[in-house]
């Protein structure tokens, strides 16, 4: 009892230190990201950003960035798309009627695409919005940062408009049960190897604060309820990695376990892959989720994704369509709603 209050008040501690900072601007911040020296904050996970209140009828926002990332900017549940320009450059992110607004501004891109810095966001009356009470972590590869989901079908090939993590399966859970969500994704990631054989795999990315940044993530600042772990993909896309993948995934759930002691972990396949690998990927899943049950973690299950068949199946690069995407929120939710009671909320509107 006494190291559950201990951890609970060391929880409670860093996580007030953390959203301290990180409102220095009076913004919430989404996802997890780095607070920059002076002001503002840098991320380059997808479906990151802030959220805020303001008055008035403009808000002003300095961004810094290479020029290939594109934003969601929702104000009062209207959504538009922004490509940002090569540099730090000062955007009118609403100009208006008067009155009282609400922002939310994400990331449509993901990782890969390069660090996003909010130096600076400017309106009349601009407040922190409230953190809900339900968080969810997501560990993921491509499907998690929505590639290719809004191309016409699996023929055409990836760009950065057709990229939406507002539309893939973790902001879509975020909405339906109105939780706070950290996508840590890369395009192409594996846990062991990834499709492009070269870079960090998300057995380090999991751990960073940014990509190409040597600092650790403090877990204690983000505690989710929900983990969702979907990685195998690019590992078994060649072949079977066989015993590196299996006892790198069994790893993976216990240094969750270690971080995040009350979350449920949910290890989950589906949605790519085809015969042979593909069974050989869930194989593997199952049995280290199994072994790690054994162990006497009783928190941990598995989970496939099964989106139908059929012409509007996928997007680019034969990724998850929008609809695809759907469904598989909708039987994620189904799981977390039946093993937390988590009750769906209003929808907010898609990003």
């Amino acid at each position: 009892m006494l190291m559950k209050i201990t951890r609970a008040l060391a929880c409670l501690i860093t996580a007030a230190a953390f959203a301290g900072t990180a409102n220095a601007q009076n913004v919430r911040i989404l996802g997890r990201s780095e607070v920059i020296p002076g002001g503002g904050f840098a991320s380059p996970w997808p479906g990151s950003g802030f959220e805020a209140t303001f008055e008035g009828g403009t808000l002003k926002a300095t961004i810094s960035d290479w020029g290939s990332n594109w934003l969601n900017v929702e104000v009062d549940g209207v959504t538009t798309k922004l490509d940002l320009a090569e540099g730090s450059q000062t955007y009118t992110l609403f100009e208006g009627a008067p009155g009282l607004h609400k922002i939310r501004v994400t990331r449509r891109t993901a990782t890969n695409v390069g660090v996003t810095r909010f130096e600076k966001v400017e309106a009349d009356r601009l407040q922190a919005t409230t953190a809900p009470d339900h968080r969810i972590l997501v560990i993921g590869d491509s499907f998690a940062s929505g590639y290719g989901v809004e191309g016409a079908s699996e023929k055409c090939t990836y760009s950065h408009e057709t990229q939406n993590a507002g539309l893939a399966y973790p902001a879509l859970l975020g909405r339906t049960f109105g939780a706070d969500v950290h996508v840590i994704a890369s395009d192409g990631g594996g846990l062991t190897r990834n499709f492009a054989g070269d870079g960090p795999t998300m057995s380090t990315l999991a751990w960073q604060t940014l990509v190409d940044g040597n600092t650790a993530w403090a877990a204690l600042a983000y505690q989710p309820q929900v983990v969702v772990v979907n990685l195998g993909t690019s590992d078994f896309t060649a072949s079977d990695p066989g015993a590196t993948f299996d006892d790198a995934y069994v790893f993976m759930l216990r240094r969750l376990r270690t971080a995040y002691p009350d979350a449920m972990i949910v290890g989950s396949i589906g949605g790519s892959l085809w015969g042979k690998r593909y069974t050989a990927a869930k194989t593997s899943i199952s049995d280290a989720i199994e072994l790690v049950r054994k162990e006497g973690d009783a928190n941990v299950r598995f989970f496939e994704f099964k989106p139908k068949a059929g012409k509007d199946r996928y997007g680019c690069d034969s990724h998850p369509s929008a609809r695809a995407q759907a469904e598989m929120a909708a039987s994620l939710e189904q799981e977390i709603t039946k093993s937390l009671g988590w009750k769906p909320v209003a929808p907010r509107a898609a990003d």
